[in-house]
């Protein structure tokens, strides 16, 4: 009776085992492995925005001469920008394309000198820029800094001028196309996975030259402003 049993226990335990490890398995493998989903290559957005600047105060020039005490006023304006961050740079170097526009006043009070006489100025700014921006962020999943530096071209068109220098006197408008750069830092918040709002600081500066009808003199305008912008996005 020994002989036979102490086989047929060893049987017994070996499927045993069996059926407990079987089940235990699927447990941990959830019966089929699915691979993870792939993840994407290129995070790259849209946003628009708005914005308001604040211009630093700088002299025009009229054929040389500077108009002293030259105010510069800011407005309001609004832009649309598109950006990319490629998987070779881990998604922390990314670049952007943007195109924003914005206006602003020139005026100059009349004042009196021996060498060029009497000198004031008055007219409006439109600034249409397009820039291009290298970026570096900090990819984090809801909060993400941001920091960069931009090239590109600025249209800036000044009318309804009235500008004095002497026996000189501009009016009309004209419209000059001047290399501009900017520095730039902001906060880009995603609410969702589609869906971000973000906030934005710039230096920006273009230096516009605008040039008289016939062989009147040329006026100078080295334009430095701030820029706050805000808007929402969606990235893909």
């Amino acid at each position: 009776m020994k002989a036979k049993g102490q086989p047929l226990a060893i049987l017994a335990i070996l499927a045993a085992f069996s059926l407990w490890t079987t089940p235990t398995h699927g447990q941990e493998g959830g019966g089929t492995t699915l691979p993870p989903p792939p993840s994407k290559k290129v995070d790259w957005y849209i946003s628009l925005y708005v914005l308001g600047t604040l211009p630093q105060d700088k002299n025009l020039s009229v054929g040389g001469t500077v108009i002293q005490n030259t105010s510069i006023g800011g407005a309001v304006g609004a832009g649309v920008k598109a950006g990319l961050f490629p998987s070779f740079t881990n998604k922390i170097i990314g670049f952007e394309i943007e195109t924003f526009g914005h206006g602003g006043s020139v005026k100059a009070p009349p004042t009196t000198s021996l060498s060029s006489g009497v000198t004031q100025a008055e007219g409006n700014l439109v600034l249409l820029n397009t820039m291009v921006n290298l970026l570096a962020r900090y990819p984090g999943e809801i909060l993400q800094p941001y920091v960069g530096i931009g090239g590109g071209v600025s249209l800036g068109v000044l009318s309804d001028v009235n500008i004095q220098r002497g026996n000189d006197l501009l009016t009309g408008s004209a419209g000059s196309g001047a290399f501009a750069y900017q520095f730039l830092g902001g906060l880009r918040a995603n609410v969702s996975k589609r869906v971000f709002l973000f906030g934005e600081y710039k230096y920006f500066v273009a230096e516009h030259e605008w040039e008289s009808e016939g062989s009147g003199p040329s006026t100078s305008l080295n334009y430095h402003t701030q820029i706050i912008s805000g808007g929402v996005g969606l990235s893909f």
